[in-house]
């Protein structure tokens, strides 16, 4: 991997063992340690998403990246962009949603690993957007969920949600 772009967004979206981020937080694989599903499908009023929501929301925007980066794939889940919490949303659901997201973020950094770096400065698919714009897209993407997360995790806390 000679081009800095692909090297520098994967070691922020897949950090090596250790290595913390430069703002401090988690990913959001790490974001997602130790909720709880009470905690997951809390929302701190109807209208806003909960943790549950954001997990499956950035698995589906980390399959869109890698369907662009590589044209396979179809995401098993419904509808697009927002998937939805299954029912009934147990302990059960939770464990096999965080291996999904979780399985998602893999297949991004194998496809991205695997991502030849002359690619970088193609258009991504039937798109004008390049491929180094979707690479750092989903870096900024996932930072910014793994915030939410963090913040939502505090708020469940301070309701007495989850502990």
């Amino acid at each position: 991997m000679a081009d800095r772009r692909l090297e520098e967004s994967l070691r922020h979206i897949h950090p090596p063992k250790g290595a913390r981020s430069w703002h401090g937080g988690p990913t959001v694989l790490g974001a997602l340690r130790g909720v709880t599903p009470e905690a997951a499908s809390w929302k701190p009023y109807p209208d806003r998403h909960s943790i549950w929501e954001l997990a499956l929301h950035v698995a589906y925007w980390n399959y869109r990246v890698l369907a662009r980066i590589s044209e396979e794939l179809d995401f098993p889940r419904s509808p697009s962009d927002w998937p939805a919490v299954p029912e009934p949303a147990d302990a059960s659901a939770w464990q096999e949603d965080r291996r999904f997201v979780k399985e998602w973020h893999d297949r991004l950094v194998a496809g991205l690993e695997s991502l030849d770096d002359h690619r970088l400065d193609e258009k991504a698919g039937n798109t004008e957007t390049y491929v180094a714009d979707i690479v750092t897209g989903v870096l900024l993407h996932d930072t910014y969920h793994a915030g939410q997360i963090q913040l939502m995790k505090r708020l469940a806390r301070s309701a007495g949600i989850g502990e």
